[in-house]
């Protein structure tokens, strides 16, 4: 992953905030498999990323959990082992089918929090959530760019015109491509098609 060093100077600063659940419950959706390593290098591309924040939901700590939370944390310790740091949020049963552990909040506060007090250039928030439309508002008027890089067709009116710059994530993640797939036991249950945590 990209850091600063002797060309930070002439590079932007970079902060990139995603949303786990909303990227791979799209995904699955559309049947396409993230390159979680070629993402990150394509929006890292020409940046001083000085972090990759992954926000991500875990099961209820509950016992009929036990087997999945375990297959999830395997491919959240999979993206920390490749250098993602991830924040973690534990999530609440809604039925005994699923459960529910959003991380909106969560991520818009600590882009806000940490974009202060690192003082990037660019914040890149990888989510097609309409609501952070307010984040990326706030940034700008620190006079901090917002990129934003969704599926366009899962993409929120209010984050779209917020945003200084749109990257269509269809043209980086793309079924027909060959990828780097992630071993198939400590794939994402959301990007395999388990369920949905976002």
């Amino acid at each position: 992953m990209p850091t600063g060093g002797q060309n930070s100077c002439t590079r932007n600063r970079t902060l990139i905030f995603v949303d786990e659940g909303n990227l791979t419950g799209i995904c699955s959706k559309l049947n396409r498999s993230i390159d979680w390593i070629k993402l990150r290098e394509t929006l890292s591309n020409d940046h001083d990323v000085l972090e990759t924040f992954v926000y991500a939901g875990l099961p209820p700590l509950t016992s009929e959990w036990t087997e999945f939370r375990h297959k999830r944390e395997r491919f959240l310790h999979w993206l920390e082992a490749e250098g993602f740091f991830v924040v973690r949020k534990q999530g609440r049963p809604t039925t005994q089918q699923a459960y529910k552990a959003n991380v909106d909040v969560m991520m818009a506060a600590e882009s806000l929090e940490l974009s202060m007090e690192l003082h990037p250039d660019i914040v890149t928030l990888v989510t097609g959530d309409g609501d952070f439309g307010f984040v990326a508002c706030k940034l700008r008027r620190r006079g901090i760019r917002v990129e934003v890089a969704a599926f366009e067709n899962n993409l929120g009116e209010d984050l779209k015109i917020s945003a200084n710059l749109f990257i269509d994530l269809s043209r980086i993640i793309r079924p027909s491509e060959p990828q780097r797939p992630i071993p198939e036991d400590i794939r994402s249950p959301v990007e395999a098609g388990i369920i949905s945590n976002s």
